[in-house]
């Protein structure tokens, strides 16, 4: 399955940790239990303290259930998504 980079920004004006119950769903919202509804599989999820950037590693079988699954993060920032690839498979590949 394709590997996703999946970035979302935010101000300090925006951020969810304002709003308990956006917080909170948001919380939710990033739970494999959840990103399996959308057919995907979380590898990573990191943020940034103090910095307001969220980043997710994600595999899904195209980037479109990626693009939904990080829609409510757009209600309070940005959001871009890239198709990634390990290094394994760039090698095994020849092709960056």
């Amino acid at each position: 399955m394709p590997l996703y980079f999946a970035e979302h920004k935010h101000t300090a004006d925006t951020c969810p940790t304002k709003q308990p119950e956006m917080m909170q769903m948001l919380g939710q919202h990033v739970s494999q239990e959840n990103a399996s509804k959308f057919g995907i599989q979380i590898h990573s999820d990191v943020v940034l303290p103090g910095q307001h950037h969220l980043m997710m590693v994600l595999a899904a079988p195209t980037q479109e259930p990626v693009d939904k699954f990080m829609q409510p993060f757009s209600m309070v920032g940005t959001v871009e998504v890239t198709e990634v690839r390990t290094c394994d498979q760039v090698v095994a590949s020849g092709r960056c």
